[in-house]
């Protein structure tokens, strides 16, 4: 090869690579994985302003705003994690102006229904612990628009949110959402009595008024694919990905009204349930 050809080779060599600098130096940021922009800077805020409320290192996973006209500047819906609490994700609901800064959205930051879902998810390990060695609990809680003055260190003590939900009407009574996800190749053995009596006792005399309960029964692979999900997202988030991955599988659900002392669905429907017959969900 000649010099003035080997020379024609380095010139091309050098424009190319400036070509390739200057695709990847005009590619905006493509959200909080790159940390750049408008997305750090508002997912900074949201942590800092956490970290003052409560005390503790928090971290946003993700957020969007969904707008339904381009002018209007919607509600950001973040999805964020207390460091003391890393796989059980919350979301937060905020305002941001470039003006007037971060404030605090309809519903609160979250915080506190992740505080009352911690104590639920607590309660109902005593059970789902002696069942299976591998499992995901997950409590799920709204605290009503008209309980976000009282202060949380007063609503998320378990005490007190159960006396406000038991003086509601009738439909706004059910505390919440337990759901269990269980690794099937991790069960103890535990007959069908002795796994439905348990769940039914904590119901019974820990929550102390009615929710909802679901249990999913996954083979090893797919509980490893719905636990990456669930320590990602908020409660109710999980969309169509979980619902593949639930599909086919056994489960139970049921409730456990205000004021009774059993689940609403029978031992048999239970043991019905965990050999994958269909059920109606409640919702």
């Amino acid at each position: 090869m000649s010099v003035k050809s080997s020379n024609h080779i380095k010139v091309a060599i050098m424009r190319y690579k400036k070509f390739l600098l200057g695709v990847i130096a005009s590619v905006p940021c493509l959200g909080l994985l790159n940390g750049c922009g408008h997305e750090d800077e508002i997912s900074i805020k949201i942590e800092t302003y956490l970290q003052e409320e409560y005390g503790e290192e928090f971290e946003v996973l993700s957020w969007n705003q969904p707008k339904l006209l381009p002018s209007d500047n919607g509600a950001i819906y973040a999805t964020c994690i207390s460091k003391n609490d890393p796989k059980h994700p919350f979301e937060g609901r905020y305002f941001y102006d470039e003006d007037t800064g971060l404030e605090e959205g309809t519903f609160g930051d979250g915080y506190a229904e992740r505080l009352l879902a911690k104590q639920m998810e607590s309660m109902t390990e005593e059970a789902v612990s002696q069942v299976a060695e591998n499992y995901y609990i997950q409590g799920d809680i709204t605290v009503r628009e008209e309980w976000q003055d009282i202060p949380v260190e007063e609503i998320s003590k378990w005490e007190n949110y159960v006396k406000l939900r038991n003086q509601m009407e009738p439909d706004y009574k059910t505390l919440g959402v337990v759901r269990l996800y269980i690794d099937t190749s991790t069960m103890t053995g535990k007959t069908d009595e002795e796994e439905y009596q348990m769940y039914e006792e904590v119901f019974r005399d820990k929550l102390g008024g009615e929710a909802l309960f679901y249990v999913y029964y996954l083979d090893h692979k797919r509980f490893e694919k719905a636990e990456a999900i669930l320590e990602r997202i908020a409660p109710g988030n999980g969309g169509s990905d979980l619902d593949k991955i639930e599909e086919s599988q056994p489960y139970f659900g049921t409730i456990m009204r205000y004021g009774s002392d059993k689940f609403e669905d029978s031992l048999e429907m239970f043991k019905a349930a965990k050999q994958g017959q269909e059920q109606e969900k409640y919702q």
